[in-house]
């Protein structure tokens, strides 16, 4: 394929406006809106031959659509993208990735495993150790806590009520510390988490060249009660930022008034509630406890600090 002519002014400025707001689109799976912009961005793209970047950008709009749970449109967007590109590319890395974790939201643990080993073979293409060891860390945790919240999903189980996990949030605020909190969402995470946990770790280890082992975070297990609540705390404020950090919702409205209104209204406990039950999740000490943790962050820390972050990497910051 032939090299593509350098960007024009116009075409810069374009991007410049466009793609930000594309990325950002997955924070809020804003998938509307993230096809808009990504058509706007093949229109500028697509005439002059950028294929590698107009690629980028249905990356970004696939992650926005599996972030909105239509895992239908993000594998058509991954696997476009990998059948496009070189094996041997960051995009097509990106996109086997972000494959293997649609996959693992449908509980296709085995296709989820082939894929991860892949991807895990791609990131030696990463010339930079330093590169490596960042994708390496970013990847196993958000497939880890991805394996957290498939494992904790129960479609048998009771819907969460607002009112015991109100209640127990209350007892916890009162009571707990922040890692006392963490203790205990450990000690709720059931077994099943824990052998998606040990499934993926097994996969990623298995083409992982010894000498990249080292970049791995330890693994996690039942024993490691604080570490596996701060994990399943992350994976779990995934599925609850949108819920609290919009800033159109009510939620997010009463929180900037002062937490008087929120304890007043079980804002927290109900937006918890409401996510938690989108996933089926049906542990009322998870959703307890990660109400409570909201509410000793503050709304401005725990919007800021615990939006969601997506896998790929700023095209200035690739190797």
């Amino acid at each position: 394929m032939s090299r593509p002519p350098p960007l024009t002014q116009y075409q810069k400025n374009e991007l410049a406006h466009l793609e930000p707001q594309l990325r950002a689109c997955a924070r809020t799976a804003n998938l509307d809106k993230a096809k808009e912009l990504a058509a706007q961005i093949q229109g500028i793209l697509r005439k002059s031959g950028h294929e590698t970047r107009l690629l980028q950008a249905k990356n970004w709009l696939s992650e926005t659509a599996l972030e909105a749970g239509n895992l239908t449109f993000a594998k058509m967007g991954f696997e476009g993208t990998m059948a496009k590109s070189n094996s041997r590319t960051r995009i097509n890395l990106e996109a086997t990735a972000l494959l293997a974790i649609c996959y693992l939201r449908e509980r296709n643990l085995e296709k989820a495993q082939e894929l991860i080993s892949k991807a895990v073979e791609s990131i030696g293409n990463i010339t930079s150790a330093e590169r490596r060891k960042q994708f390496h860390r970013r990847l196993v945790q958000r497939l880890e806590e991805e394996g957290i919240v498939v494992g904790l999903a129960d479609e048998s189980g009771k819907p969460l009520q607002v009112d015991e996990v109100d209640a127990e949030a209350v007892r916890l605020i009162m009571s707990k510390s922040e890692a006392q909190i963490l203790v205990e969402m450990g000690k709720a995470i059931p077994q099943e988490s824990l052998d998606y946990l040990k499934s993926i770790r097994d996969a990623y280890s298995k083409r992982l060249p010894a000498p990249d082992q080292r970049f791995l975070p330890p693994p996690l297990t039942k024993e490691k009660k604080e570490e596996l609540g701060r994990r399943a705390s992350s994976a779990l404020k995934r599925v609850a930022w949108r819920a609290l950090c919009s800033t159109e919702s009510e939620i997010y409205k009463a929180w900037s008034q002062g937490l008087s209104v929120v304890y007043d209204k079980k804002y927290i406990a109900a937006a918890i509630v409401a996510s938690f039950n989108s996933v089926n999740i049906s542990a009322t000490m998870l959703a307890a406890s990660a109400a409570a943790l909201a509410v000793k962050f503050g709304a401005e820390f725990f919007c800021e600090a615990f939006a969601p972050q997506g896998l790929m990497i700023d095209r200035n910051d690739q190797s």
